[in-house]
This record gives C-alpha cells, sequence and structure tokens, in this order.
C-alpha cells in the first residue's frame, strides 16, 4: 500500500502538492476509475515511483488499434462511404425502383446484379485492407519484451500487457513499445542513440542520456526497484521535441531532485540502435505522442473518384433534359410523372456502372503489381482505394533528409539548368514557370496548371518568403 507523504509541488515544481493524494472514498474511487476507463487521467499530471505504484492508479492500455471497422460496423460503414457518393446512390435509386411493379422496365437482375456486384467487390476490397492492418495492429500488440518485476528478476510480457510504471529492458533493434524514461544502459557513457524516422521522418541518430543516480546504482548492482526513487511528470501531449519532469532519489526529501528532459526519454515508435537500456513506462497507447500526432483511419477517395462523380452527375442531368424533353413532345398526361421516372429508367444507361467495376478491379490489379514489382522490392499498398493517385505526380519537392513533409521553409536561392532564382520576387517566377511548364507537356499536372493560368486558386505563401503549401 501507499503510504501519504508530505512532499508537495506543482507542475513548475514551487508550489507544494503531495505527490500521493490521500485515500478517496470508495464512491469516489469508482467514479474516478469510471471516468478513467474513457478519459484515461490524461488531464492530470503523474507521479510513478520505482516500485511500481502510481498516481492516478488507472491509465489507458497500451494497446494499437489502427483498424477501420469491426464485426458490428463493417457493412453500415462500408454501405455509407459508398452512398454517399452521388454515382452509387443513383444506381441504388435504380435498383430499388424495380421493386415497384408501376415503374418496372426491365428484368430485375439485369439492374440488381450490377449494383450487388460492385457493392461485393468493394466489401472484399475493404475487408482485405482492414485485416492487414489488424494482422500489422496483432504483430506490434504480441512483440515480446522482457519486464523488471518487484524480485528484481526479469519475466516476460508482450507490449499489449506493459502499464504505467513497469520498468522493461529494450534490445539493440527492437522498437520502443510505449514512451520511456531512461534509466539504465549498458553503454559506458550512459547514452544511446536511437531512430525516430517513424515518429519525425528523420533519420540521423538521436541521443538520448540515463538518468545519472539510475545509472549508477543499476551498474552497482542493486535492485532499482527497491528504492524510494519517484519520478513526477507532466500530462500526454503531442509535442514530440519537449518534455518537463522531475527525478526524485529519495521521495521524502525534497530539496534533491533532478530535472527531466527530452533527452532522457524514448518515444514509442522509435527504435534502439546500440547496446541495450532499462526504461520505466511513463505513457502507453493513447497518451504516447505518436498515437496522439497520429489521425484516426478514414476512407479515402482519389481524384478520379471525385471526377466520375462529377461528371455522373452532370451526365444525370442531361438524362434528366432528354425525359423532360420526350416528356414535352408526349405532353403532360394523366400520371405524365410516372412516365418521365420510367424515361429516366430506360435512359440509365448514359451512366454506365460497369464503369465503378472496371475501376474497382483494375486499382486491385495497380496495387498488387506494387508489390510484387522487383525494382522497389518490400513495398506495402496499405490502402488499395487511391493507388491511381501516384500516376498524378510530376514534380517532387523535399527537404534535406529525403522525406516528404510539411515543415516550412525559408526560400534563399534556386538553381536549375539554365535559370537562376533569387530574392522575395523569385517565387512568382517560380511559380509562373512552374505553371508553364506543366501546360507545356501532357503530364496528369496539365490540366491543373492550365486551371490555375486561367485565374484559378493560387499557390498559398506566407510572408517573408516561408513557401507554405503548393498546390
Amino acid at each position: 500500500r501507499i503510504q501519504q507523504t508530505n512532499m508537495q509541488l506543482d507542475e513548475d515544481g514551487t508550489e507544494r502538492r503531495p505527490l500521493i493524494k490521500k485515500d478517496k472514498t470508495c464512491c469516489q474511487r469508482f467514479c474516478q476509475g469510471f471516468c478513467s476507463c474513457f478519459t484515461g487521467n490524461q488531464s492530470k499530471w503523474r507521479s510513478i515511483f520505482l516500485s511500481g505504484q502510481t498516481e492516478p492508479r488507472r491509465f489507458c492500455p497500451n494497446r494499437i488499434k489502427n483498424t477501420k471497422y469491426n464485426l458490428l460496423t463493417f457493412i453500415p460503414l462500408v454501405l455509407f462511404n459508398q452512398f454517399k457518393y452521388f454515382f452509387n446512390f443513383f444506381f441504388l435509386i435504380i435498383a430499388l425502383s424495380q421493386f415497384i411493379e408501376v415503374l418496372r422496365v426491365g428484368f430485375l437482375v439485369t439492374y440488381l446484379f450490377p449494383l450487388l456486384f460492385v457493392l461485393a467487390l468493394t466489401m472484399i476490397k475493404e475487408a482485405y485492407d482492414d485485416l492487414a492492418r489488424w494482422k500489422r495492429d496483432r504483430e506490434v500488440n504480441n512483440a515480446k519484451y522482457r519486464m523488471l518485476n518487484v524480485f528484481g528478476h526479469f519475466e516476460q510480457v508482450t507490449s499489449a500487457q506493459l502499464k504505467v510504471g513497469n520498468i522493461i529492458q529494450v534490445e539493440a533493434g527492437q522498437r520502443i513499445p510505449a514512451d520511456l524514461v531512461m534509466l539504465y544502459t549498458t553503454e559506458k557513457n550512459g547514452s544511446v542513440f536511437i531512430k525516430t524516422d517513424q515518429l519525425d521522418g528523420e533519420t540521423d541518430w538521436k541521443l538520448r542520456k540515463a538518468l545519472v543516480h539510475t545509472q549508477e546504482r543499476y551498474a552497482n548492482q542493486e535492485n532499482i526497484m527497491g528504492s524510494n526513487s519517484c519520478l513526477y511528470c507532466h500530462p500526454p501531449n503531442k509535442d514530440i521535441y519537449k518534455f518537463e519532469g522531475v527525478f526524485y532519489p529519495q521521495a521524502q526529501n525534497r530539496n534533491n531532485r533532478d530535472p527531466l528532459s527530452l533527452e532522457n526519454t524514448l518515444w514509442a515508435g522509435t527504435a534502439l540502435t546500440v547496446g541495450s537500456i532499462l526504461g520505466m513506462v511513463i505513457y502507453t497507447g493513447k497518451d504516447t505522442r505518436v498515437q496522439m500526432n497520429s489521425r484516426n483511419p478514414r476512407s479515402k477517395a482519389g481524384k478520379l473518384d471525385l471526377e466520375v462523380n462529377k461528371m455522373a452527375f452532370v451526365m444525370f442531368l442531361v438524362l434528366g433534359g432528354m425525359a423532360f424533353i420526350l416528356i414535352f413532345i408526349n405532353g403532360f398526361h394523366f400520371n405524365w410523372y410516372i412516365i418521365f421516372f420510367r424515361f429516366i429508367l430506360l435512359l440509365s444507361s448514359i451512366i454506365p456502372i460497369s464503369l465503378r467495376v472496371n475501376l474497382d478491379l483494375a486499382k486491385i490489379w495497380y496495387s498488387y503489381l506494387i508489390m510484387k514489382d522487383e525494382k522497389i522490392e518490400n513495398t506495402i499498398v496499405r490502402n488499395s482505394s487511391i493507388p491511381e493517385e501516384l500516376g498524378r505526380i510530376q514534380y517532387l519537392f523535399s527537404d534535406k533528409t529525403g522525406t516528404l513533409t510539411q515543415n516550412n521553409m525559408e526560400f534563399k536561392r534556386l538553381y536549375t539548368d539554365d535559370v537562376y532564382f533569387d530574392s522575395e520576387e523569385g517565387i512568382e517566377d517560380i511559380r509562373d514557370r512552374v505553371y508553364k511548364e506543366c501546360a507545356a507537356r501532357q503530364g496528369p499536372m496539365a490540366d491543373i496548371a492550365e486551371r490555375q493560368m486561367r485565374g484559378g486558386r493560387p499557390m498559398r505563401r506566407q510572408r517573408n518568403s516561408i513557401i507554405k503549401e503548393t498546390s
């Protein structure tokens, strides 16, 4: 049982507040525990003892979930994502109208089967993509790590079983399963290097240092968990370049403390390059930096799908106009609106549903060829809904690390084969030159460049020559 201590401080370490709060009533603990199941205690500063006790006591589980569907939401969400576009919704209305006797203009199967085939193909594709995400999540959640128990011995646990306050061992080459504070490393200088390419896209190694007190204590074969040391750190946030905390070698001695900074942390998703480390888990699951900076998976639609959907709506207007002309020639007799709708059904073949079938099959085949291409080995297509978007890429802009990020960069100068651009006015010249080059070639971006040169939405840029976005 955790004993109450008189040591008190606030977030900046100046005011006095208890590291471990007084025991609450059963009703208060029940309400707090029930709420923490949904909030994960994200708004509270946390005190973590090396013995494993924590305050607050409940945190979100360290389980990764990147899937979009489950058994209950799969069919409703897939149907919603399909019928929110006019192209699919039009054929749904056409198919349903054939169940009404007065509107039936042909065999029911000729209208119903193509729509069901498209939906079945889409469901199979979505199920395959989501199953691949589930397998990757299971692989990460079932990764094995060695955890130090209260007796000073190691036991094997999975990544999903880790909790705040656990002390785990990570070997070189392993991914960090949760946000850690490094307590000890086998490197004699007390520092290691990590790779953060999966977190911030940077390929250069980052230096991290172990806490001096725990590094010396464990090097002398002393049990870390037997000490009364305590970590005090801020609530979870998205900033991967900032960390605030305090380490107390003796929880009762407030005056003896060491500040914690970013160089003492190991964020989840990074990889250890050398040596072996012991780290204490301070944030798990959705509280980790990598999870807080990630977005929930969503259904994506490429520009080709949006263009087809727009053209289908235009063709529907043409179809409706043709049906109205036929009604006008025939005369507005009794129940003319029924005849008008029957004309729309007869002319609905103007919008070919086979186009959607061909597009879906082509996307699946294109994704398969990308993964099997020998020139780009180990390529994984994580979303088979937008592979054709790769064909629209005409220019690649990258920063010094070679990663495609959205970092703001200050324009200095640009050298090309025959032109030199400099100063603030050079950005306008670059923009005009890119538009002209795109329009002069029959590439995927030619139509966009022509629209921009005719007075469409211009490129956005900030003052002081900072390029924000090119679109």
